[in-house]
């Protein structure tokens, strides 16, 4: 499974309504890189999660920084739903994501230990990421505070 079906996974899923309307994600990944490709790459999973939620963000909250090896983003919606998405630069297996999405009716979970070890590590997604999301984590792991949209 590349990160991209487990992406298509989790809408297929939220679209189909069997877990109510999602309250809460939880989204953590494992990978190395340098700091512009680690904030780059946690924009764009803020941005899939924030589609998944299905309301605007609000607020950012991160702790953390890409030379401690650990950033901790808390994200708050207009509608209240919330998640946390973090990274950790350790070596993943298989895809490196760990993850759980929350509804009002259901669950669904996907657990990095249920990767096979041989499987690659590597994330998919290519696409460039938003910039002013990009600048708003950025500002974010500067600040060390809440930061709320530009």
């Amino acid at each position: 499974m590349t990160v991209a079906d487990l992406h298509r996974t989790v809408q297929t899923t939220l679209a189909g309504k069997r877990l109510g309307t999602p309250v809460f994600v939880r989204y953590l990944f494992h990978g190395a890189g340098k700091a512009p490709e680690i904030v780059a790459r946690l924009a764009r999973v803020v941005g899939k999660v924030r589609e998944w939620l299905g309301q605007p963000l609000e607020r950012i909250h991160a702790q953390g920084n890409v030379a401690g090896r650990h950033i901790a983003l808390t994200l708050e919606c207009r509608g209240g739903a919330t998640a946390l998405v973090t990274w950790i630069g350790t070596t993943p297996r298989g895809p490196g994501i760990d993850l759980t999405v929350l509804g009002n009716h259901g669950a669904l979970y996907h657990d990095l230990g249920d990767a096979n070890l041989w499987e690659s590590a590597t994330f998919d997604d290519q696409q460039p990421a938003d910039q002013a999301l990009t600048a708003w984590i950025e500002r974010a792991l500067r600040s060390a505070r809440p930061e709320s949209a530009p």
